[in-house]
């Protein structure tokens, strides 16, 4: 059958119509990474963003790992940990003191403290750097010696549950997982202190908890609330202690950036006194500068391979002669702060075991598969202050 002139006029109007409203579905409804505007429901099933914690770099934008280049030990074991929960870390070169240009200290540092904790705290700042230069949404920050648990990816899926009904965004729209109104995720650290006039959350019955006499060697009293030993609290912190794993928002690096380095308008001089990083940043949380939410206990922790003590830190070196670095008792290998070890459980995990160990014989589940820890609610708990 032949077309007329208009006909064939009105068809390729038609056409341009549809190619013109499917470019606009594409560009405006299209996922885009990391900057989803889905809500969801503050319960464990009610997501539709939750699953966004399970991509390849847990919700975030990119992980980064503090290394120094020539801990390539520990760069294997950060690496391989990782591919085996599924997601990807970028290095951040570590600094040592002999690379640093002493005009970089800030003018308020303590020379109390050595060279080489200065060093520490420059690396993270450069972390701060690289997301603002890169305009990354957020970003997690870990130590090298950081392990975190098998089912890393659930837990971080029940924390986005409570620290989205601490924001008060647990049913809002936002470019993160997370809520979208946080500078700090302290996710791994060795004490926290929480803010007693605020609202805390209450996640209870996780399997994932170690019993009190394994906890990390936490260097602030518990937070004075009725947790059951089964339950994980989540707050909005006053202070915090070792840096070890971390989120930290695009606004939040910008201002930790300003106020450890930049310094406009003597910010310094209110709420930083010169210290190690993460003494550093327990206090601009506490100050309200940053708005910072952690859980207790502690979701991530550390890893020691088999090797003198003294072979773990870069901060603290190592003792005696330098040439003989494996000198005196090997120890380890060794996992501390969580209950179902990546790095320990390494073997298991590359064999296809279908079960994982827990790191210590008394845990109330010593063995587990890896896909069976559930995603959990809670419940918000009255301010500590009104309690």
């Amino acid at each position: 059958m032949a077309f007329s002139t208009a006909q064939r006029g009105v068809a390729r109007l038609l056409l341009y119509a549809v190619g013109v409203i499917t470019i606009i579905s594409f560009v405006f409804w299209s996922p885009i990474p990391f900057a989803p505007q889905t809500t969801f429901q503050g319960s464990a099933g009610a997501s539709d963003q939750l699953h966004l914690i399970a991509n390849g770099t847990l919700g975030v934008q990119k992980i980064f790992a503090i290394s120094i280049p020539s801990r390539l030990d520990k760069r294997d074991n950060i690496v391989l940990g990782s591919s085996l929960s599924d997601f990807h870390v970028e290095f951040i070169d570590g600094i040592t003191p002999d690379e640093i240009n002493p005009k970089t200290y800030p003018y308020n540092w303590n020379y109390d403290h050595r060279p080489v904790e200065y060093a520490a705290r420059r690396a993270h700042v450069n972390g701060m750097q690289q997301i603002v230069n890169e305009r990354l949404g957020s970003a997690i920050i870990m130590e090298d010696d950081a392990d975190w648990d098998v089912a890393i990816k659930s837990q971080l899926q029940s924390f986005a549950i409570a620290v989205r009904a601490l924001q008060g965004t647990e049913n809002a729209a936002s470019e993160s997982p997370y809520g979208h109104d946080w500078d700090i995720l302290w996710l791994g650290h060795c004490g926290l202190e929480c803010k007693s006039d605020l609202p805390s959350f209450l996640t209870p019955n996780d399997p994932t908890i170690l019993p009190p006499h394994h906890f990390l060697p936490y260097w602030r009293d518990p937070p004075p609330l009725n947790r059951p030993d089964d339950s994980r609290l989540t707050c909005a912190i006053s202070d915090g202690v070792c840096s070890i794993v971390y989120a930290v928002s695009f606004r939040g690096a910008q201002r930790i950036l300003a106020a450890l380095s930049v310094n406009p308008s003597g910010i310094a001089d209110k709420i930083d006194i010169g210290a190690q990083f993460d003494v550093s940043l327990g206090r601009l949380c506490g100050s309200g500068y940053l708005r910072c939410f952690a859980p207790y206990p502690s979701l991530t922790g550390g890893y020691r391979p088999a090797a003198p003590a003294t072979k773990g830190s870069d901060i603290n070196g190592l003792d005696g002669d330098p040439e003989k670095p494996f000198d005196g008792p090997i120890e380890g290998p060794f996992s501390n702060g969580v209950m179902y070890s990546t790095m320990l459980n390494i073997n298991r995990i590359l064999g296809e075991e279908e079960t994982v160990l827990a790191n210590w014989d008394d845990a109330p589940v010593p063995e587990i598969k890896p896909g069976s820890i559930p995603v959990i609610g809670g419940s918000l708990q009255a301010p500590i202050a009104a309690a």
